[in-house]
C-alpha cells in the first residue's frame, strides 16, 4: 500500500487554490512546495537553478566552489514564497535559553527530515525522500532518497548515511543502548529498507523518530567508529577521550541531542550549518549551506538569509526583553505566554514587530490526573471510583477559570481532541463538564461517600478519609498554578481535603515516573493530529506521560518487562490491543476508524480530568522579515515553525 503523498488527499476548500500555487509564481499565503520528480505522488519539477546568493557567486567565481546548477539536484525541490520571491542576505536573530533548550534549534534551522508535515498538517509529505512504501504488515518501510542530494561538504547524500546511522548507531548496544531495535538494509544509492521488530505504521510520519536517522553523515563520522576504523580507540585517545564511544559521541550526539549542534564540522542537510557552537552563554552562528537543495519558484537557491544567529540567554525574562526592544526578527517560545501577551502587544509599533497566530494542537489548559495506580490502596480505591472522578468534575467551575485565569478565552472541555480534529469526539470532550456542586455531591453521596469525620471531611465506603495532595510543576506555567488554585478552593464545597502542592519541576517529574504522587497536574498535549502519534491522555502508552496511571503506561511500552510496570485490567489491555493494530496499520483510513474506536474506550474510562480548550498562541515577527505565515499550526509531532519553510523567510 502506498501511503499517500503531497496532493492527493486533500479537502475541496484547499486543492484548488494551492493546485494554482503549481503554475504560478506568486501566490500570497499558499506557502507549499512542489515534489518533483514525477512518479513521487506530485507534479513534475520544471524550475531549473538559476540564481543564488552573492556571496556563493563570489566563491564560484574565484574557482573555490562549483557552479549552483552543479551543487544542487537535477530536479530540485521547490518553495512556493509565502508571499514574494525572497532576496539574500542577512541575518534571522532568535534566542535559546542555552544548551539545553536544543529542540527550538531542531524546529527552526534543522527541520530537514526524510518526510515533513505539510503546512496545514494534514499529512506527512516527501521531503529528502521522494516515495515510501510499507509491506503489508507494517513491519518493512522501504524509502527512496531523491536523486542529487549532497551534504553541506558537497558528499552525496545516500542510502549509505541513513543505513549507517540506523546499523551501525541507533542498533549499536554501546552507542544507543536501550533503544527499540530496528535495521535498514540498502537495494541501492537511493533505495533502502528499515526493518521494525514490532509493526510501525506511524514512523513515516514521525519526524522526531527520523531526526536521529538524517544527521549521521558516513563518510564524516565513520573514522570515529570501531567497525569502520580499527583505529578508533586510539584515535579518542589521542583526543583525550576515554574510549572510541565517548568520541562519537562528541561528534555525533547520540544520547545527547544538544551535542550535534555543538560541533561545527559535522555536515548536514539543512539550510544552514553551524559555525559557531551552541553552549550555556554568548551566542550560537549558523551560515548558509552552499549545497542546500531546494530553490524557490524561479530557481534561486534557498536559503535567503545569510546566516542564523541565537542569542544564549539566561531566562525567559531575558527574552522579553529582548523582544520587547524589537531584538528579535521571528521567535515563538518561552516568552509567547498568555500572560505576556498585552505586554508584548503593546511593544509591536514601538518594538518593529507584529504578531503571527499559533493554532495550538493542545486541547486543555490543565490535565488533572488522579493516580489510578497509587501505592496506597485506599487512595487507589477512591481514585478507581469513576464516580469519584465524575463528581469532581462537576464541582469544577470552569468557566469563571476561563474568565478569571484566561482572560475570557478559551472554553470548558475535556481531555479530548480539538473540534478541527480527524478524531473529534463532541461527548468526551463535553461529558462532566456541567458546573452543579449540588449534582456533585448527591453522585459522592450515592456512591457511598456520604459520612464525614470529626473535622468534617467525607469518609470512602471503606472508611477511608478524602484527602489527598495535588502536585502541580514550577517553573512551567504560572497558568496552572492559578488554576489549581481555584480548583482547590471549589472542591472544597464538596466536604474534601485537597492540599495544593507546587513542587520544583525536576522533583514533579521524578516522583511521577517513580508513582509517588497522590495527583497531579499538566498541560493537556495532542489534540489534533498529533494524538495518532501519542494518545498519552487518551490510553497508558506513554511511560513518562500518562500521569494517571504511569505504572500501566510503563508496563504497555516494556512489553511487561519493565520492573515499574503493572499489567492494566483487562478493558484497558483492550484498548491498548486497539493502539497496537493502529500502528499495524498502513492505511490511513482504517487507522483513523481505529482512533476513534479507541477513543470511544476513552469516553467511557474517564481517565483524568481536564478544564478548559486552550486559546490560540502567538509568536513576534519583525516588521521588515517577510515569508513567514500569518497563522501556523504548533505541536510538538508538527515542529513549528519548521514545515513553513524557514528558507523562504527573508528581510527587506
Amino acid at each position: 500500500m502506498r501511503v499517500p503523498v503531497f496532493g492527493q488527499q486533500r479537502s475541496r476548500a484547499v486543492v484548488p487554490a494551492c493546485a494554482a500555487a503549481l503554475t504560478l509564481v506568486l501566490v500570497p499565503g499558499c506557502g507549499f512546495f512542489t515534489l518533483g520528480p514525477a512518479g513521487a505522488g506530485g507534479e513534475q519539477s520544471t524550475v531549473e537553478a538559476s540564481g543564488e546568493a552573492p556571496a556563493l557567486a563570489e566563491l564560484v567565481e574565484s574557482g573555490e566552489l562549483e557552479a549552483v546548477e552543479e551543487r544542487l539536484p537535477e530536479d530540485p525541490v521547490v518553495v512556493e514564497p509565502v508571499e514574494r520571491i525572497g532576496r539574500y542576505g542577512g541575518e534571522w536573530n532568535s534566542a535559546t535559553l542555552g544548551v539545553n533548550d536544543w529542540p527550538w534549534l531542531g524546529r527552526t534551522v534543522g527541520y530537514e527530515e526524510l518526510t515533513r508535515w505539510d503546512p496545514e498538517f494534514e499529512e506527512a509529505i516527501p521531503n529528502l525522500a521522494e516515495d515510501w512504501e510499507y509491506n503489508d504488515d507494517a513491519t518493512e518501510l522501504t524509502f527512496t532518497l531523491r536523486a542529487g542530494l549532497k551534504w553541506s561538504d558537497g558528499e552525496p547524500f545516500t542510502s549509505d548515511d541513513v543505513v549507517f546511522a540506523i546499523n551501525d548507531v541507533l542498533d549499536h548496544d554501546d552507542l544507543a543502548p536501550g533503544v527499540e531495535p530496528i535495521s535498514a538494509e540498502k537495494t541501492d544509492d537511493l533505495t533502502f529498507t528499515i526493518f521494525f521488530s514490532e509493526p510501525d505504521a506511524l514512523w513515516a510520519g514521525h519526524s522526531l523518530l527520523q531526526y536521529q536517522v538524517v544527521t549521521k553523515p558516513k563518510h564524516y563520522l565513520e573514522r570515529f567508529h570501531e567497525d569502520h576504523n580499527p583505529d578508533a580507540d586510539a584515535l579518542a585517545e589521542q583526543e583525550g577521550y576515554g574510549s572510541w564511544v565517548d568520541l562519537f559521541e562528541r561528534e555525533a550526539g547520540v544520547s545527547n541531542s544538544a551535542r550535534y549542534w555543538q560541533n561545527p564540522d559535522i555536515p548536514t542537510m539543512a539550510p544552514w550549518k553551524t559555525t559557531e557552537a551552541l553552549s550555556d552563554a554568548g551566542r550560537m552562528v549558523l551560515d548558509r549551506n552552499p549545497y542546500y537543495w531546494k530553490v524557490d519558484s524561479e530557481g534561486n537557491q534557498l536559503p535567503y538569509l545569510d546566516r542564523v544567529v541565537f542569542d544564549i540567554l539566561q531566562d525567559e525574562e531575558m527574552m522579553l526583553t529582548r523582544a520587547l526592544n524589537g531584538d528579535i526578527n521571528m521567535h515563538a517560545r518561552h516568552f509567547n505566554t498568555l500572560h505576556n501577551r498585552p505586554t508584548v502587544g503593546h511593544a509591536r509599533e514601538p518594538g518593529g514587530f507584529e504578531f503571527f497566530e499559533l493554532e495550538t494542537s493542545e486541547m486543555n489548559t490543565n490535565a488533572i490526573a488522579f493516580n489510578l495506580t497509587h501505592e496506597d490502596e485506599e487512595l487507589r480505591e477512591i481514585f478507581n471510583d469513576k464516580d469519584f472522578r465524575i463528581a469532581m468534575s462537576h464541582a469544577i467551575n470552569r468557566q469563571d477559570i476561563v474568565d478569571v485565569v484566561y482572560q475570557e478565552q478559551g472554553e470548558p472541555w475535556q481531555l479530548a481532541p480539538r473540534e478541527d480534529s480527524p478524531f473529534y469526539n463532541e461527548t468526551l470532550a463535553e461529558q462532566y463538564t456541567e458546573y452543579d456542586v449540588d449534582l456533585a455531591n448527591r453522585i459522592l453521596d450515592e456512591a457511598g461517600y456520604e459520612e464525614r469525620d470529626g473535622q468534617g471531611v467525607r469518609m470512602s465506603p471503606d472508611g477511608a478519609r478524602v484527602s489527598f495532595t495535588l502536585s502541580v510543576p514550577t517553573g512551567f506555567r504560572p497558568d496552572i498554578v492559578d488554576s489549581m488554585e481555584m480548583v482547590v478552593d471549589q472542591w472544597a464545597a464538596l466536604d474534601i481535603d485537597v492540599d495544593l502542592q507546587a513542587e520544583d519541576r525536576d522533583l514533579w517529574v521524578e516522583r511521577n515516573q517513580n508513582n509517588e504522587h497522590d495527583a497531579n497536574v499538566f498541560s493537556g498535549d495532542n489534540g489534533t493530529q498529533d494524538l495518532l502519534y501519542d494518545p498519552r491522555w487518551y490510553a497508558p502508552t506513554q511511560g513518562g506521560e500518562s500521569n494517571f496511571a504511569i505504572p500501566w503506561a510503563q508496563w504497555y511500552v516494556s512489553r511487561g518487562n519493565d520492573d515499574r510496570g503493572q499489567e492494566p485490567p483487562e478493558d484497558v489491555r483492550e484498548q491498548l490491543a486497539i493502539y497496537d493494530e493502529v500502528k499495524a496499520e498502513p492505511d490511513p483510513e482504517r487507522q483513523e476508524e481505529l482512533m476513534h474506536d479507541l477513543l470511544e474506550i476513552s469516553q467511557e474510562q474517564f481517565y483524568a480530568i481536564g478544564v478548559s480548550l486552550p486559546p490560540p498562541s502567538y509568536g513576534i515577527v519583525a516588521d521588515d522579515f517577510h515569508n513567514v505565515p500569518g497563522s501556523m499550526p504548533s505541536s510538538s509531532i508538527y515542529n513549528d515553525p519548521g514545515p513553513s519553510n524557514p528558507e523562504q523567510y527573508f528581510i527587506e
